[in-house]
């Protein structure tokens, strides 16, 4: 079984790091891997397991799912960005009132969700917690296009590069520490050549 584990991650390492690739040139496949990384990011996350016990990363578990559907949500609001941009790389600005929703949601989502997962199996709560909620929030900015996603992502992968270290699930977190590289590199493009387009 923890072989499959292994190759299952080193899938999801492939995925991750050619969807984040794809990500920085806003490049529309981008999406599908992104699915089938949260796939098989998912499958190694739902069979965790600490000292023989089945310990899933519940947090992780919900991302996952959640990643999945925000690809498929992007896959269909990027086709319409495409055409308003002319094809060019587009950046949404992020309103006043979404900011300070985006804000609210996370002061009182990371708490609340760690809470929870503190009465669950979960090995890493507070980190795997705060991670989903900053996560869930990323993910929704990059489906609308927003630039302001980049700085969420990366204190997020930061997050879940701890989960997965405590899980000695090396893989992944090589994966997420690469998400970082490329968030830096994604936020610098995206502002240099980004097309502004209103919603």
């Amino acid at each position: 079984m923890e072989n499959i584990v292994i190759w299952i991650q080193a899938i999801s390492l492939i995925c991750g790091v050619t969807y984040m690739t794809l990500q920085i040139f806003q490049h529309k496949w981008m999406w599908y891997f992104s699915i089938a990384t949260s796939v098989t990011a998912l499958i190694v996350a739902s069979t965790n397991r600490e000292a023989g016990q089945w310990a899933p990363l519940w947090a992780q578990v919900i991302l996952n799912i959640y990643l999945i559907v925000i690809a498929i949500m992007g896959i269909i609001r990027w086709r319409k960005l495409e055409g308003e941009s002319g094809g060019q790389l587009h950046v949404v600005p992020l309103k006043k009132k979404r900011l300070l929703t985006v804000l609210a949601i996370i002061a009182v989502g990371a708490p609340l969700v760690s809470f929870i997962l503190s009465k669950t199996s979960d090995p890493a709560p507070i980190l795997d917690g705060t991670s989903l909620v900053l996560s869930f929030v990323a993910a929704w900015l990059l489906s609308r296009s927003h630039i302001e996603q980049y700085p969420l992502w990366i204190v997020a992968n930061i997050l879940i590069i701890s989960v997965y270290a405590t899980q000695s699930k090396w893989l992944m977190a090589v994966m997420y520490s690469y998400y970082i590289v490329t968030c830096v590199i994604g936020y610098m493009n995206w502002k240099k050549k980004g097309v502004i387009v209103e919603e």
